[in-house]
């Protein structure tokens, strides 16, 4: 009995205590809601598609900051470029959001993306060579290729409408196996769908378990049969990249054991994978084999899933404005005439109304729509604005790419913003987020992005069947409605798979 009533003392103590961080006063405006579970009951409603249109109606609502509580916790909500940098800049607030980050450590462990403090800037430190331009340049071959036998099963279509969804989907994942580890996919059809749908529900499931808050508890979330999903999925992700771990590694084995080792490394290009086994090779305990996984299944799904994203809304938006796919088109003929030959690097930097249509893409659709920071220090916002540490901080991306301060019609596709030599504020255009933080792999998706929708261009005319779409918010921004195109070939120069080089 004493015990027990101990322990409903200890436990009032707690609320009370939390109550009181929650009772704080504070100058920002927002949505309110219960004492300490704030607007967490409210959620319970909602699905993916929600999420965002709910914080923009607050942005209209409360302004170009507000906070959010819920569960003890209060959400700061940023949505100009002038309120982003600071948050973005900051070189000590580089912690991620807490449960929204926390939640993702079953399939990324504690890689590039959710690890913070020494090992975050260790890791990306000895990360950031596998990245550097001239190593790119040598995976656009790769990426043509790729892009060819995709182009293919376009064009086997005959016209007929099409669902260009999972076939984008198992294209990416193909460019990211080569390019990045090394190993080109010599897998059952099966397995690469099966990874394909593991990652689909494992996204799914996340956004399942943030809109509802009992689930946040690791022990109740893997006793629930979301959570049961969840884990069995994670697992067919894991098994596939130990997969392709083990076999780049017997590769680079027999490499490093041959006479010629040192010479061959020097020709050809390091796979971001290789230069991980050889920092585990070279350098005991730097890197071990747990380091290469948690790396591996980051840069697996953080590389395959968000250009899969845009690539579909790229195929939606060319078919729906013609004069932007013909424009497109009449840039790749400037740039290759006749010639069959695959993009260069060259060729690549050549294609400025192509990145401007990407980059007005990525505004309309950015692939993460929001980012968030766990405030370590007190943060200086502008002059009247200082949030706590111990706050988190969410950088809401969807209203930085539409504010109508920076951006004139902003719901609309203009490709001609992005002209080269039109100045706009530095955090207006945060697709890959910005500061110390920014996406280590974003030069590596514009060639991947470019060297794709150049291909696609050059041999093909899209038609649209999807004429309108509503958008899924969930980790990564999806259009909730399958993409179906027609797929037309064009009069020009198409040199098949099997003609050319293999």
């Amino acid at each position: 009995m004493v015990v027990t009533l101990a322990l409903v003392c200890a436990i009032l103590v707690v609320i009370l205590c939390i109550l009181a961080k929650y009772r704080k006063t504070s100058t920002l405006p927002g949505p309110g809601g219960l004492p300490y579970f704030g607007y967490a009951f409210k959620m319970m409603g909602l699905t993916s598609k929600d999420i965002i249109p709910l914080l923009m109606k607050w942005y209209n609502e409360y302004g170009d900051i507000f906070e959010v509580q819920m569960l003890g916790m209060k959400y700061v909500i940023v949505t100009e470029p002038e309120l982003v940098k600071p948050v973005l800049n900051s070189s000590t607030n580089i912690t991620k959001g807490d449960f929204e980050y926390s939640f993702l450590k079953p399939m990324f462990n504690d890689g590039l993306i959710v690890s913070d403090g020494d090992k975050w800037r260790t890791r990306r430190k000895l990360l950031t060579p596998s990245f550097h331009f001239k190593i790119l340049e040598t995976s656009i071959e790769t990426v043509s290729r790729n892009a060819e036998e995709y182009v293919s099963h376009l064009l086997a279509s005959g016209g007929k409408p099409m669902e260009v969804g999972d076939m984008i989907y198992l294209l990416s994942l193909k460019v990211i196996c080569e390019t990045a580890m090394g190993v080109r996919l010599n897998i059952e059809d099966k397995q690469q769908n099966e990874y394909i749908k593991a990652s689909k529900i494992c996204h799914d499931s996340l956004v399942y378990r943030y809109l509802r808050f009992w689930l946040f508890p690791d022990f109740i979330y893997r006793l629930s049969d979301a959570g049961k999903t969840f884990f069995k999925c994670a697992d067919v992700i894991h098994n596939l990249d130990d997969e392709v771990i083990r076999n780049r590694k017997e590769l680079f084995m027999s490499e490093k054991n041959g006479s010629n080792y040192k010479d061959s490394r020097k020709k050809e290009r390091n796979a971001f994978l290789d230069n991980l086994l050889e920092l585990d090779s070279s350098n005991p305990g730097l890197f071990s084999e747990s380091d290469i996984r948690e790396e591996v299944d980051t840069f697996m799904i953080a590389g395959h899933n968000p250009s899969a994203a845009i690539l579909k809304f790229l195929h939606f938006i060319l078919a729906n404005h013609p004069d932007v796919q013909e424009k497109v088109y009449n840039e790749q003929v400037e740039i290759f005439e006749t010639d069959e030959r695959i993009s260069t690097a060259k060729d690549l930097q050549k294609m400025i109304y192509l990145e401007m249509v990407i980059k007005e893409a990525l505004r309309l659709y950015p692939s993460i729509p929001f980012y968030s920071r766990l405030l370590n220090e007190d943060l200086k916002i502008d002059e009247n604005t200082v949030i706590p540490a111990g706050q988190s901080v969410v950088v809401l991306n969807t209203a930085v790419h539409r504010s109508k301060k920076h951006w004139t019609n902003p719901e609309e596709f203009i490709p001609e913003r992005f002209t080269p030599g039109i100045e706009r504020h530095p955090f207006s255009f945060i697709p890959f987020s910005a500061g110390p933080r920014n996406c280590i792999g974003q030069k590596y998706a514009m060639m991947e992005l470019k060297t794709i929708m150049s291909t696609i261009v050059r041999n093909c005319w899209l038609e649209p069947v999807t004429t309108s779409i509503s958008l899924d918010y969930g980790i990564t921004l999806l259009p909730l409605e399958p993409i179906i195109v027609k797929v037309i070939q064009r009069d020009g120069p198409r040199r098949m798979i099997s003609e050319g080089r293999n």
